[in-house]
């Protein structure tokens, strides 16, 4: 039950909502770049191996890399579920929050639902994945991001 003066409104001011936005977006831009670092550090791992493969290096130091290279492939999968599960709180919470009740906002709130809204954008591209209602679960599992140690 509400209690006198309760509203069905969680937020109960847009000051409010655009703190928990500003909360949401800082989440989810982290965890795209610690995402991005992952991917960067894999590259650059794969083609230190290659170039060791190459040069001859001793068999022990290529598998110290491989090791190495398998590391981060461990992470990366759960890095992306991260991603997206914080990508969809975020467009949930803009869907449910500030998709009408723009108009009453000030500047500096409707220049953060944009830049989420931007972020969103970005990252279902980037990611591939659609953001109207469909599953974080049966989106990754589209990703064949085992570990490759096959080279």
């Amino acid at each position: 039950y509400l209690t006198p003066g309760a509203s069905f409104f969680p937020w109960q001011n847009m000051a409010e909502a655009a703190k928990q936005l500003h909360i949401k977006i800082g989440s989810v831009k982290r965890t795209k770049k610690e995402f991005d670092a992952y991917l960067k550090e894999e590259k650059a791992q794969r083609s230190k191996v290659e170039a060791m493969k190459a040069d001859g290096a001793e068999e022990a130091d290529v598998k110290k890399q491989i090791e190495v290279l398998n590391d981060t492939l461990t992470v990366i999968p759960d890095t992306r579920q991260r991603l997206q599960k914080y990508t969809h709180e975020l467009s949930d919470f803009l869907t449910k929050h500030f998709e009408a009740a723009l108009d009453d906002a000030d500047e500096a709130t409707k220049t953060l639902v944009m830049d989420g809204r931007q972020l969103l954008s970005e990252i279902s591209t980037s990611l591939g994945i659609s953001l109207d209602g469909a599953s974080a679960g049966a989106e990754s599992a589209e990703v064949d991001t085992a570990p490759e140690t096959d080279f």
